[in-house]
C-alpha cells in the first residue's frame, strides 16, 4: 500500500510566509521613506514649537523653569518615532541667552529646565535682568521665592525682576 503526501499544506505555508515577507518589506519601504520627510520637515528653527506658557521658579540666584508647548504634526510623528530627546536642543536654543542650563526632563508636553546663576545678590535683595528667548511665548508666570506670581502674556524676553530671599 503506498501512501498519498499531501504537499499542497506545504506550498501553501511557503506562499503565506512570502506574502508576509513581502509586506514587511514594504513596510519597511513606506517607513524609510516617511521617516526623512518628517525629519526633513523640522526645521531647525522654532517654528515646531509653539510655546503655550513658561513657568519661572526663583531661589536665590537660581530658577527652576516648566514649559509647556505644542509641536506641529510632523514633529509629533518624529518624537513619536525618536522619542523627546531630540527635543532638547530647541529648548537650550530657546533660552540660549542663559548659561548653567540643565535639562531635568522632557516629555510630550512640558519640559522641565534648572537654570543656574540667573540673578545676582545686591544688599538684601537678588537682581534678575530679563534676557531674550528665541521665540514668542503666550505667557510668562514668576513665582517668587514668598510664593507672589506675576504674569505677562505675549513676550520674548524674561521681565526684569528683583525680589527678596524669604
Amino acid at each position: 500500500m503506498s501512501e498519498k503526501v499531501n504537499h499542497g499544506c506545504k506550498v501553501n505555508t511557503i506562499q503565506l510566509n512570502m506574502r508576509l515577507f513581502s509586506f514587511i518589506v514594504l513596510l519597511l519601504v513606506l517607513f524609510t521613506t516617511f521617516l526623512p520627510i518628517c525629519a526633513y520637515a523640522m526645521p531647525e528653527n522654532n517654528d515646531i514649537i509653539h510655546i503655550e506658557k513658561v513657568v519661572m521658579r526663583f531661589d536665590k540666584t537660581d530658577t527652576t523653569v516648566v514649559v509647556t508647548y505644542n509641536l506641529n504634526f510632523f514633529a509629533r510623528m518624529y518624537i513619536l518615532a525618536f522619542g523627546t530627546r531630540h527635543l532638547e536642543s530647541s529648548f537650550i536654543d530657546i533660552f540660549s541667552k542663559y548659561e548653567n542650563i540643565q535639562i531635568e526632563e522632557v516629555g510630550y508636553d512640558t519640559v522641565k529646565l534648572s537654570i543656574k546663576d540667573v540673578s545676582r545678590a545686591s544688599d538684601s535683595y537678588y537682581l534678575h535682568d530679563g534676557r531674550d528667548l528665541d521665540t514668542n511665548v503666550q505667557s510668562i508666570e514668576v513665582i517668587y521665592p514668598n510664593g507672589q506670581t506675576k504674569t505677562i502674556t505675549d513676550v520674548r524676553a524674561t521681565p526684569d525682576i528683583f525680589y527678596q530671599q524669604v
